[in-house]
């Protein structure tokens, strides 16, 4: 499976396009997802981190553990040139906003230091409150991050 190639099945696009195409009617919360999206692609993780709640959870699902949007922030920032070549392009799908929440699709694509690339699927769910994240949970492929960033059974 190629997120890059449409083999998904889902309607994934550059997430600075879903920017510049973004509807009149898109809500607030929506806009800032989005811009979320964008910075963490162009490696703006310091703008990408202004529109988070320092303190909010982001909640992982591999992990099953919740931690602060800072710690997700540096973790991400972490990552490069450690483990990715470059920041993640991140691809939207269907993004649905209601009240205070907002649910988006998304696909990531990284190159790895060690060779190959990273992939996956996200559902995620936000919490905006206040112009910024309040909350953020995601809900990856386990399986395929487990591939990627779990060490072989019997190894730690």
């Amino acid at each position: 499976m190629s997120i890059a190639s449409g083999e998904t099945g889902l309607a994934l696009r550059p997430a600075a396009t879903v920017r510049t195409q973004l509807a009149q009617s898109a809500g607030p919360g929506t806009r800032i997802v989005v811009d979320w999206f964008v910075a963490l692609c162009e490696g703006r993780f310091d703008d990408a981190m202004t529109l988070m709640e320092p303190s909010g959870p982001y909640f992982l699902l591999r992990q099953r553990k919740t931690i602060t949007n800072a710690e997700f922030g540096e973790i991400l920032r972490g990552l490069i040139g450690t483990t990715f070549t470059r920041p993640i392009a991140w691809s939207l799908g269907p993004i649905t906003e209601q009240d205070d929440r907002v649910a988006a699709m998304a696909g990531s694509h990284v190159p790895l230091i060690a060779g190959g690339t990273y992939e996956n699927l996200y559902h995620f769910l936000f919490h905006v409150k206040d112009g910024r994240i309040a909350a953020a949970y995601e809900f990856g492929d386990t399986f395929r991050s487990a591939q990627t960033f779990a060490a072989p059974p019997g190894k730690s």
